[in-house]
């Protein structure tokens, strides 16, 4: 309960933050608020199958902070399928802070840079079974690096380390190490003549022991997706295909998908 009224409290001075900023600029900057329902075939994580083959819904609220940067994001995952009471007590609420900037934005080395931090809840675990989480964590992206006509590789990395918030647990410290290669490339559909942007990428991670992982490549993930305007809706599919690299983290190769369902104002 304590880490819960930390959150609070963190979130309460980043509006406070966010709100004296908005005001030194003189900028009528609004709060941005984003509400996202997702619905997954498999609930990936970092390479687990957290849900052993079943799905989740994933509602999320996420807040632009006046434009100043900052964020706070509210994510839960409800297991749904027949995956039985070892399924049903694993339903998770995590909630971020986040600060995000960028540099040298109209040049060829222009960089991305983010920051976060993660709580991870498990209400219906017993915490000395399966201990709360948290993690902190940093990126870089290099949006024009590699940039050709329309068309634009953008490479990035996350580093995150994670560790038990209510206990002690070895099995859960331990660092992410994740390289992304992504490139959105437009489309217009024969039909309609409407446009879109279908995004690929792909991706690898190190897992450096966390949650029990050995110390090593854990898995790799290739997808794509794209998003459409349904009326004042975002529709968003998106497939993937994990190769697992790694038994402790994943013995199986994955093939998911996920649907989401945006609002935004």
């Amino acid at each position: 309960m304590k880490t819960q009224k930390m959150i609070v409290v963190l979130l309460g001075v980043l509006l406070l933050s966010s709100s004296a900023l908005m005001a030194q600029d003189g900028d009528e900057a609004k709060l941005g608020v984003d509400l996202d329902s997702t619905f997954v075939t498999k609930y990936i994580w970092r390479g687990f199958d957290v849900l052993d083959d079943h799905g989740a819904w994933q509602p999320s609220v996420n807040l632009d902070l006046f434009g100043t940067g900052f964020s706070a994001n509210v994510w839960g995952s409800i297991p749904i399928g027949s995956g039985g009471d070892n399924n049903n007590i694993k339903q998770e609420y995590d909630y971020t802070l986040a600060y995000g900037f960028t540099l040298c934005e109209d040049e060829a080395y222009a960089m991305n840079f983010g920051t976060n931090y993660i709580y991870y809840d498990f209400p219906k675990v017993n915490s000395r079974k399966r201990p709360d989480i948290q993690e902190l964590g940093a990126s870089i992206a290099m949006p024009n690096l590699m940039a050709i006509g329309e068309l634009a590789l953008v490479p990035s990395y996350y580093y995150g380390q994670a560790w038990a918030a209510k206990s002690d647990s070895a099995d859960i410290e331990g660092a992410f190490h994740l390289f992304t290669l992504s490139c959105d490339m437009p489309l217009k559909c024969p039909v309609t003549d409407n446009e879109y942007v279908l995004t690929a990428f792909g991706d690898l991670m190190f897992n450096d022991g966390a949650l029990g992982a050995d110390h090593d490549w854990s898995h790799s993930t290739v997808g794509l997706a794209t998003a459409m305007e349904v009326g004042p809706v975002t529709v968003s599919p998106a497939i993937y295909y994990q190769i697992s690299m790694e038994d402790t983290v994943n013995e199986n190769d994955e093939l998911y998908g996920g649907l989401s369902v945006s609002y935004s104002f």
